[in-house]
């Protein structure tokens, strides 16, 4: 009954009851913290995109370093990047210059005029080895011409790393395979010899020994790379 008469009494006066009955609960209004967009890993990293990409034209690469494949169109034109580095003149001026001293092949006389041309010699025959050994013969036997460091454990076995990698590599798969490339690619380039050296060096057993040093400067090349690294990590933590 009671019950009844409180339903009828809202009924008949609406206006009581909303003055009678508590506010109902109002939903907190707040004002929304700004939001942060999500870091794009693409958009805040430009530099170590542009390092990545630097990266595959390094002449060697670290262990579980990863870095971009090489496609056939990268190395068709990674004997160039080879070509631009700062050190490439020392072996060549070297080269000219014993030869110049000892008066070995190339044998172009003695000289100013002589040693201008040994070094063009030994330029050339430098570029035309790198451009068959890290460039075309890769491409068609799909090796990889970077050098792939040991970075550890004793210097001996780091040392024959270095120097069994002129014979054995990785192609593009990785795993470990002759190095045709090399050993062909410098073969290749010692025969054109034929086409630029004087005369008197003209000759089957020039060829052959231009080869054979070049196989030996290929394992001082990989030596170098697998501990000069070292040398400027170990500087570098020696200057800060």
């Amino acid at each position: 009954m009671l019950l009844g008469y409180a339903t009828l009494s809202i009924a008949a006066y609406p206006e009581r009851a909303d003055c009678n009955l508590p506010d109902a609960p109002q939903a907190q209004q707040s004002t929304p913290a700004p939001q942060t967009a999500a870091a794009d890993p693409k958009a805040s990293s430009p530099l170590n995109q542009q390092s990545y990409e630097k990266r595959k034209w390094s002449s060697y690469v670290d262990p579980r370093e990863s870095v971009p494949r090489l496609d056939a169109k990268d190395k068709m034109v990674f004997w160039l990047h080879e070509e631009v580095e700062p050190t490439v003149p020392l072996p060549a001026l070297f080269s000219a210059g014993y030869s110049q001293l000892t008066g070995s092949d190339p044998k172009y006389g003695s000289g100013g005029a002589a040693f201008g041309e040994r070094l063009g010699a030994v330029l050339l025959r430098q570029t035309s080895m790198r451009f068959f050994s890290d460039s075309l013969l890769p491409t068609l036997d799909h090796e990889d011409p970077r050098y792939f460091r040991l970075a550890s454990g004793s210097y001996m076995a780091r040392s024959l790393h270095a120097v069994e990698f002129t014979i054995i590599d990785r192609n593009d798969a990785g795993h470990r395979v002759a190095n045709v490339s090399n050993l062909a690619g410098h073969l290749v380039a010692s025969a054109l010899t034929l086409a630029y050296y004087p005369d008197p060096s003209q000759n089957g057993r020039v060829v052959m020994k231009t080869w054979g040093y070049a196989l030996a400067g290929a394992a001082v090349d990989n030596l170098f790379l697998e501990f000069w690294p070292d040398v400027v990590n170990w500087m570098h933590h020696r200057g800060t």
